[in-house]
């Protein structure tokens, strides 16, 4: 039986998708859950690398807290701001629409709103 090729592409990447990562940045970014929570609960970043260390992963402990700390990063950066969308805030949105009108006597308004005193104008001319 001959299966079409979107199948059959299919099969290959999900069988990729199921190997171990290739890479140690990769496999950090892989087991990164785990990784966490064992931090969470109270492990130190020594501790969780010489259990890794003891089953197989063949790095030091100072390019695993580097990369580590590269693959969190990586991974807050790519995640939304406590789960939030993208999308511009109203204020924020305000903010932006006004800087679009300039007001080239924003600063002259200003200072005469917050002069001190009484502001009294004379409406008779003795001229």
């Amino acid at each position: 039986m001959t299966i079409s090729s979107p199948n059959r592409f299919r099969q290959v990447l999900e069988k990729l998708a199921a190997e171990p990562p290739g890479t140690k940045p990769a496999m950090l970014c892989y087991f990164l859950p785990e990784i966490e929570r064992a931090l969470a609960s109270g492990k130190t970043w020594k501790r969780v690398w010489q259990c890794l260390a003891e089953e197989g992963l063949e790095i030091n402990y100072k390019m695993f807290h580097r990369l580590l700390r590269r693959v969190r990063r990586k991974s807050r950066m790519a995640a939304a701001p406590s789960g939030k969308s993208l999308e511009l805030t109203s204020p924020v949105a305000e903010k932006a629409e006004a800087a679009v009108e300039h007001d080239p006597l924003v600063n002259l308004r200003r200072a005469e709103a917050n002069k001190p005193g009484f502001p009294w104008q004379s409406k008779w001319d003795p001229g």
